[in-house]
C-alpha cells in the first residue's frame, strides 16, 4: 500500500464538493486476510473513487485522522477475521470519518450469530460470500455509493458525476429497483412506449363512468393499462358490496389474476371518463418475450400498485382495530349507561315504595294523633290524682313526695349512683341491698332515711301488709312510670311531628335541650333490648344544646340497639359453636369473645369537645366492626343482619349519619375487637349552614 494514494486526488471536481475524494476503506486483520483480494478486485473499477487498505484499528485511526481530511468514505469492507461483526462496526463507527459509511461484510463462514445490532441499526449494508466474483463485487460495493451518494449528497456534482444520473431521472432499462424510486407516470410512460415498440400505436379505449373492466368471479383474458381517470375495486360479501381500493387501485387492471390464472378477485368500475388501452394475454405474452425492458417496467408498475394497495390494506387494518377499540370504549360505555339506567330504574322502583310508605306513615301519623293525645292527657291526669289521693292521707305523704322525686328526677351517671349507694350505706348499716332500692327511690337524704328506718321497726309490730319501704318504692315506681309514659307519649308525638316534618321539614322546631336528659329517655324506652348487658353512664356537665330532640333521640336509639345486638349476635354465635364443636373437653375457654372473660358492657359518656362542641361517645365491647365494612356502614340498605326480621334494612346507620349531618355534626368511627367506639359531636348553638368546625382527634375525652 503506498501513501501516494492518500494525498492524491482522484478527480478534482466543481461544484459544492470539488474539494473532496471518494474512497472505499478496505479493513485488514493482517497481510493474509482475503479482503486484500477484494481491494485489488475494486482498484480501478469504480468510477471517481480511489480503494485504500487499512491493516489493523491503528492505521485506520492514521488514515481517517490525518490522510483523509477531505474524503468522503461511503463504504468500509471489513471481514469476520477482525473479531464479532457487531463490536468490529461499533468501533470503527467511533471514527468522525466512518459515522455514517455503510459497511460491507465479506465473510467465509456459512453462518453469523454477530451482525443482530449491526442490521438492527442499519450499519451493515451489504454481505458478500467468499469466493465471489469481480463484476458482481463491483456491482455491489457501486450500488453502496450510489445509494450513500443519494442519501446525503442528492443535488451534489459529485454525486452526478460519479452515478451518472440523478435521483429523480427516468429509470434506465432493466434497472428495476432504480425504477421503483421514480414516479409512477414516468415508469407509466416509459412502459407504454416499450410495448408500442413491440406492437405498434395503440388505440385508446375512451369508457365513461360505470363501465365494469373486470368481474369478481369472472374469467380475465385481458389487462387495462389506465391512462386517466380513476377505477375502483370492489368486492361483494355476505354484508354486501365493499368498496377496497379507489384512489389506490393502480394503473394494472387485472394483472394479478391474469397471472395467477384464476377468475377476477374483484370487480373493476370506472368511477370517471377513463382513457386505457387493452393488451389482451397473447398480446401481453409477446411483449415480454421480445423486451426484457419493457418486462421490467412492466414489474416496477404492478409492483408500485401493489405496494399502493398493499399500504391501504395495512391502514384499513389499523382503522379496523382501531374502530374495533373504539367500538369496544363505547360498548362500555353503553354497558355503564344501561347500568346507570337500571340502576335509576331500581331507585325510581324504591322511590315509589317510599312514596307509599309515606303516604301510609301520613296516614297512620293522622290516626295516632287522637289516641297518642287522650294518652298523654291521662298520663297528665294519673300523675295529678295520684298526687291528689297521696297527699290527702297523711300517712302516705312521703309516698307522695317520693313518686314527684321520680317523676321529676334528674339523670345520673353511674358513678354518681355508686357514690350515693356508699352515702347511703352509711345509714343502713351497711345493707348495700336496701342502700340501693332508697337510692332508686330517690330516698338519699339522711332524715329521710333515718325518718323511714324508724318506721320500719315500729312497722314491724303493725299487722300492716306492706312496709313503709316497700309502699315508698311502689310510689318512687309509679313516678317513673308516669314519668315513662309521658316521655313514651312524647316521644310518640314528636315521631308523628317527624313524619309531617318529612313534608314540610321547615316546621320541625329547634329546642334547647340537656343532652343526658334525652340520652336517659332513651335508656329508659331500651331497656327491655339491654337485657344482660351493663350501662355505664358517664356524664360529665355539659351545657344544654339547640337541637331536634326527636330526632336525636333516634340517633341514640340506633346506637344503642346497634351495640346491644352486635354483643348479643356474638354470643349467639359462640353458643352455636360451641354447641356445634366436637372438642367437649375443650371448656369454655375456648369460645371466648372478642372481649375476653369481661362482662358485656356499653359506655354512654358526655363531655365537652370544645368551647362550641359536645361530645356523646357509645362504646360497646362487643366483636367490633371489620375494617372493610367501617365505611360502607353508612351507606343506605347495606347491612350486616342479612336475613334476619328485623333491623335488617340497612337504613340505621344511614338515618343515623343523616340526621348528624342535619345538625351540622360528625359522625366518628373506632372500632378493633373487643371495642366499638363511636363519638358524635354537636354545635352547641344548634344546626347552622353558614358555620363549619374540625373536631380534634385527640381522642382524650373519650373512653
Amino acid at each position: 500500500m503506498a501513501d501516494s494514494k492518500w494525498t492524491r486526488p482522484i478527480s478534482r471536481l466543481g461544484g459544492d464538493s470539488a474539494n473532496y475524494y471518494l474512497r472505499i476503506l478496505v479493513v485488514a486483520k493482517d497481510d493474509h486476510d482475503f479482503v486484500h483480494q477484494a481491494a485489488m478486485d475494486l482498484d480501478g473499477e469504480l468510477p471517481n473513487c480511489d480503494v485504500n487498505v487499512a491493516i489493523g484499528f491503528d492505521e485506520v485511526e492514521e488514515a481517517v485522522s490525518e490522510r483523509c481530511e477531505q474524503c468522503l468514505v461511503p463504504g468500509v469492507i471489513i471481514s469476520p477475521r477482525l473479531g464479532p461483526v457487531d463490536e468490529v462496526i461499533a468501533r470503527l463507527r467511533e471514527f468522525e470519518a466512518l459515522k455514517r459509511s455503510g459497511f460491507v461484510l465479506l465473510t467465509d463462514e456459512s453462518k453469523h450469530y454477530d451482525v443482530s445490532k449491526s442490521i438492527g441499526d442499519g450499519s451493515l449494508v451489504s454481505l458478500v460470500s467468499v469466493p465471489w466474483t469481480q463484476p458482481a463485487l463491483v456491482e455491489q460495493v457501486s450500488a453502496v455509493i450510489a445509494r450513500w451518494l443519494f442519501k446525503y449528497f442528492p443535488d451534489a456534482e459529485i454525486t452526478r458525476a460519479t452515478v451518472g444520473f440523478e435521483a429523480w431521472d427516468e429509470p434506465r432499462g432493466g434497472d428495476l429497483l432504480y425504477g421503483l424510486d421514480t414516479p409512477g407516470e414516468q415508469v407509466q410512460r416509459v412502459l407504454l412506449e416499450g410495448i408500442e415498440r413491440i406492437l405498434g400505436p395503440r388505440p385508446r379505449i375512451m369508457l365513461p363512468a360505470g363501465v365494469d373492466l373486470t368481474r369478481q368471479g369472472e374469467s380475465v383474458d385481458a389487462v387495462y393499462l389506465v391512462l386517466r381517470g380513476s377505477v375502483a375495486l370492489h368486492r361483494s360479501s355476505q354484508f354486501g358490496d365493499v368498496l377496497l381500493h379507489h384512489a389506490t387501485s393502480g394503473p394494472l387492471i387485472g394483472l394479478i389474476s391474469l397471472a395467477r390464472q384464476q377468475r377476477a378477485m374483484f370487480t373493476s368500475t370506472t368511477t370517471t371518463d377513463v382513457e386505457t388501452i387493452r393488451l389482451s394475454i397473447e398480446q401481453l405474452e409477446f411483449v415480454l418475450q421480445h423486451s426484457p425492458d419493457t418486462s421490467a417496467n412492466l414489474a416496477v408498475v404492478a409492483i408500485q400498485a401493489l405496494t399502493a394497495r398493499l399500504v391501504r390494506a395495512e391502514y384499513l387494518h389499523i382503522e379496523k382495530n382501531e374502530l374495533a377499540e373504539q367500538l369496544e370504549i363505547e360498548r362500555k360505555n353503553l354497558q355503564e349507561t344501561l347500568e346507570q339506567l337500571r340502576s335509576a330504574r331500581a331507585k325510581l322502583v324504591e322511590q315509589t315504595k317510599f312514596a307509599m310508605l309515606g303516604e301510609l306513615s301520613a296516614g297512620i301519623a293522622h290516626e295516632l294523633n287522637n289516641p297518642v293525645a287522650a294518652l298523654q292527657r291521662a298520663t297528665d291526669h294519673i300523675a295529678t290524682d295520684l298526687e291528689v289521693v297521696l297527699s290527702s292521707t297523711p300517712s302516705l305523704k312521703d309516698a307522695s313526695e317520693a313518686m314527684e322525686r321520680t317523676l321529676h328526677a334528674r339523670a345520673r351517671s353511674t358513678a354518681e349512683e355508686r357514690a350515693l349507694v356508699r352515702e347511703v350505706m352509711e345509714y343502713t348499716g351497711g345493707d348495700r341491698a336496701l342502700a340501693k332500692r332508697l337510692v332508686a327511690a330517690e330516698i338519699v337524704d339522711p332524715d329521710q332515711i333515718k325518718s323511714l328506718l324508724r318506721k320500719e321497726k315500729k312497722a314491724r309490730f303493725s299487722l300492716l301488709s306492706h312496709s313503709p319501704t316497700e309502699v315508698l318504692e311502689a310510689a318512687a315506681q309509679i313516678g317513673k312510670s308516669v314519668r315513662n309514659s309521658t316521655v313514651a307519649a312524647n316521644r310518640i308525638t314528636d315521631l308523628v311531628s317527624s313524619l309531617k316534618a318529612y313534608a314540610r321539614p321547615d316546621t320541625s322546631a329547634i329546642e334547647g335541650v340537656d343532652v343526658r336528659e334525652n340520652i336517659q329517655d332513651v335508656l329508659r324506652l331500651t331497656s327491655h333490648r339491654m337485657r344482660g348487658v351493663e350501662i355505664e353512664r358517664k356524664f360529665d356537665e355539659v351545657p344544654t344544646i339547640r337541637c331536634y330532640p326527636a330526632r336525636l333521640e333516634q340517633v341514640w336509639t340506633n346506637l344503642l340497639i346497634n351495640a346491644a345486638e352486635a354483643i348479643g349476635a356474638e354470643m349467639a354465635s359462640l353458643a352455636e359453636a360451641e354447641a356445634a364443636s366436637s372438642d367437649k373437653d375443650a371448656g369454655k375457654g375456648a369460645f371466648l369473645p372478642a372481649r375476653g372473660a369481661v362482662d358485656p358492657m356499653i359506655e354512654v359518656s358526655t363531655s365537652l369537645a370544645d368551647e362550641g362542641h359536645v361530645r356523646v361517645t357509645i362504646t360497646d365491647n362487643g366483636p367490633g366492626i371489620p375494617p372493610e365494612y367501617t365505611e360502607r356502614i353508612m351507606e343506605p340498605h347495606f347491612t350486616t343482619k342479612g336475613g334476619q326480621v328485623r333491623f335488617g334494612l340497612g337504613m340505621g346507620m344511614s338515618i343515623t349519619k343523616s340526621i348528624v349531618d342535619d345538625h351540622d355534626g360528625v359522625l366518628q368511627i373506632d372500632s378493633v375487637p373487643g371495642r366499638t367506639s363511636i363519638s358524635v359531636v354537636l354545635p352547641i348553638e344548634g344546626p347552622s349552614r353558614a358555620e363549619s368546625f374540625t373536631v380534634e382527634e385527640s381522642g382524650s375525652e373519650e373512653s
